[in-house]
């Protein structure tokens, strides 16, 4: 089941990293995007709270992957760093 965003949780930026409050219906999840994600999902390489708002149903969509896969970290945590955006998107072109 796809993550959703909370609602009346707004993502936010603290210590470089990006904070998406989420849900799967069953738990709630803080998806944390690190500053190198924020940077490497479009161009120009940007970290901001815009960049983060813009593209947070992608950050969802990997975050949904990791935990399709296994890979969520603990206390409902899931970290979507650089290297999980280029594999997800490398499961997108097949």
């Amino acid at each position: 089941m796809s993550l959703k965003m909370r609602p009346n949780m707004p993502p936010f930026v603290t210590n470089e990293n990006g904070h998406i409050p989420m849900t799967d219906i069953a738990s709630n999840w803080l998806v944390i995007v690190t500053r190198e994600a924020l940077e490497r999902v479009a161009s120009p390489p940007d970290a901001s709270l815009e960049r983060l708002l813009a593209y947070a149903d992608t950050f969802g969509e990997v975050a949904t992957y990791k935990l399709e896969h296994g890979r969520a970290g603990e206390e409902e945590t899931i970290w979507v760093q650089s290297a999980d955006v280029v594999e997800w998107r490398s499961t997108q072109s097949m």
